[in-house]
């Protein structure tokens, strides 16, 4: 979608309206009674604001949380236009829904070619500098969840947690030692 196709109260909703609103609420009512889809939410993600993008994608991220069913209906488009996404607050939320689609708990099913991808894509963002820690860990535990079919993942994991150990914030090192101890 260009930004001219957007409507712009529901723009308007994502940059200012939402505010108003604790995390709490958001939900499948919440979207809908508001004017969007979960489909809408993922196209809005790709807004050029990078606020319009974050908070559509942080509401998408709430709705799959509540209901984790509801991300199969997106994966493919989400994983496929991965690699188009630059906004990092966005990405963030973005590897959340993926780390409750490859969760033993809530995993939905998916093709070699969609891991294929979201592999790359993880380990692209591992390798980026510019990558937040926020979701360099979310990204171990995607990795961490596609290990089984891809035993190959383990030993690079292993050696791109080890390379990033070496200089590790609070979060990253715990997160990093938490996945680290699941592997051996």
């Amino acid at each position: 979608m260009a930004n001219k196709d957007f409507e712009p109260q529901l723009v308007k909703f994502l940059k200012v309206d939402i505010r108003q609103y604790s995390a709490k609420v958001f939900g499948l009512d919440f979207i809908h009674t508001h004017g969007f889809t979960i489909y809408s939410l993922l196209a809005y993600s790709y807004h050029s604001d990078s606020q319009v993008s974050f908070r559509a994608a942080w509401l998408l991220e709430h709705v799959c949380i509540q209901q984790p069913a509801l991300i199969s209906s997106i994966y493919n488009v989400l994983i496929n236009r991965l690699s188009e996404q630059s906004h990092w607050g966005t990405i963030r939320s973005y590897t959340k829904i993926v780390m409750l689609a490859t969760d033993v708990k809530t995993a939905i099913p998916h093709t070699s070619d969609q891991e294929e991808i979201l592999i790359e894509q993880c380990f692209n963002w591992l390798i980026n500098p510019s990558c937040p820690v926020a979701v360099v860990v979310n990204c171990f535990d995607i990795l961490y969840n596609l290990r089984k079919k891809n035993p190959w993942i383990e030993d690079e994991l292993k050696a791109q947690i080890q390379h990033l150990l070496k200089n590790p914030t609070p979060a990253l090192a715990s997160r990093a030692n938490r996945i680290l101890r699941r592997i051996s």
